[in-house]
Parts: C-alpha cells; structure tokens; sequence
C-alpha cells in the first residue's frame, strides 16, 4: 500500500508539473478592444511585448522606378500625372 501511494505521489507531482509549464508567468496586461461585456479583449505579456514589436515592423517602401512609360501616355483621361511614370 505504501509503494502504490508513493507512485502515484510521484506521478500527481511529475503531471502538475507538465501542467504548470503551460501557463505563462504574470505580470499578463489585458486590453479592452470592444464593448464591455462582449469579451473582446487582448491579453499582452510586458516580457515578450518588445520582441513582438520588432517582428510586426512594417517593412521599408519598394521605391518607384522611374523609368518605363509616362502616366500621361498610357492613361488619357488623367491630365494630372502627365509626368510621372506609371511604375
């Protein structure tokens, strides 16, 4: 009887703790994004928010190419961007 219940300490102790590693550390940042009462909320963590931040970075612009035929030329009805390429 006592063996069975050390193994099954053992094992309740070795199962919470694979449990536990799932859940992240506080401090855990809610921000409301709707109405209250809808549940509409987003769940930050500060440790991880920096890191998040530099991969959502919006990318650098393609610069237009100035070569290749005027707007002027290709569109007729736009007076406008006479000079500009349509690139």
């Amino acid at each position: 009887m006592n063996s069975i219940q050390r193994i099954l300490s053992i094992a309740a102790l070795i199962g919470s703790t694979f449990v536990l590693t799932a859940c992240e550390r506080p401090p855990i940042e809610s921000v409301q994004n709707g109405f209250r009462g809808t549940g509409m909320a987003m769940v930050y963590n500060p440790r991880t928010l920096d890191a998040q931040a530099e991969k959502n970075a919006v990318p650098a612009g393609i610069p237009a190419d100035p070569n290749g035929p005027k707007a002027g030329a290709v569109y007729k009805n736009v007076k406008v961007l006479g000079n500009l390429s349509v690139a």
